[in-house]
């Protein structure tokens, strides 16, 4: 279909658009009320936190916004990439939402076959995570 008809069903579902700074204790500027029971972040944390404490101040943040019992589900990109990004290990991911205070559901990464590193997609790997707070 057109994609202005699924523009235009985004925006007809759409309550509001959020400004976000993970790098404040509180992303929004003040508390999220009620909390929100899910969270997704695709490729974003890794790529605006400056080094892995930054990463892991950044999930605790994000991690704020949630209901005890809430749900995380993170995709990131593993090892250099050419674009900035937090080189991160598994261990890195695995010992950063510890820190934040999540329960870890599941880890799983996969290694970027080298004829798909091109452009952006250049990192060594990507993660898949599912945590609980």
């Amino acid at each position: 279909e057109p994609w202005q008809d699924k523009q235009r069903r985004l925006r007809q579902r759409l309550r509001r658009i959020l400004p976000i700074d993970v790098h404040r204790p509180e992303p929004l500027g003040v508390p999220l009320r009620p909390p929100a029971d899910a969270l997704l972040s695709a490729f974003c944390l890794e790529a605006v936190s400056p080094d892995r404490a930054a990463f892991q101040r950044a999930l605790t943040h994000v991690g704020n916004l949630l209901r005890p019992g809430g749900h995380a589900v993170l995709l990131g990109a593993l090892g250099d990439a050419r674009l900035p990004v937090v080189p991160l290990r598994e261990s890195d991911v695995r010992e950063a939402l510890e820190a934040a205070g999540f329960e870890l559901r599941e880890l799983r990464s996969y290694a970027m076959p080298a004829a798909l590193r091109t452009g952006v997609d250049d990192v060594d790997g990507v993660f898949f995570a599912h945590a609980r707070k």
